[in-house]
């Protein structure tokens, strides 16, 4: 069985690369892989999560605003800082969708973002 969390961080890497060359069908495809792959972090051992939540810190921008964006509503505060920090590099497209994603949590349009600790108890 493959590690979950490198599973994930391979498929966020994958679809970052997507992003930055305009490959969006297969970007599309690693996008529900990449759901799957949280959803199943989110639902496995508080090893595996405690491993994802390190992820904020990750060297690559497209890791560390999915993992952010999955942990708005669990770690707030570091989620946000963490896509501050990509927003404020202005180097690529990632600045951007980081800013995008800081504007819609900030207005309350990401409704649909779990917070984690809640789940763990209703899973």
């Amino acid at each position: 069985m493959t590690d979950p969390i490198q599973e994930y961080i391979r498929l966020a890497c994958e679809h970052g690369e997507c992003i930055l060359n305009g490959d969006s069908k297969k970007g599309n495809k690693i996008h529900k892989a990449l759901m799957k792959s949280i959803n199943q972090i989110r639902k496995g051992t508080s090893e595996t999560r405690e491993a994802f939540y390190q992820l904020l810190n990750h060297n690559n921008d497209s890791v560390k605003i999915w993992t952010s964006t999955a942990l708005l509503a669990t770690l707030e505060r570091e989620a946000v800082l963490a896509l501050e920090t990509i927003a404020q590099n202005n180097k690529d497209i990632f600045s951007l969708t980081a800013s995008g994603t800081l504007d819609c949590w900030n207005k309350g349009i990401l409704t649909h973002i779990l917070d984690w600790r809640q789940s763990e108890t209703a899973d």
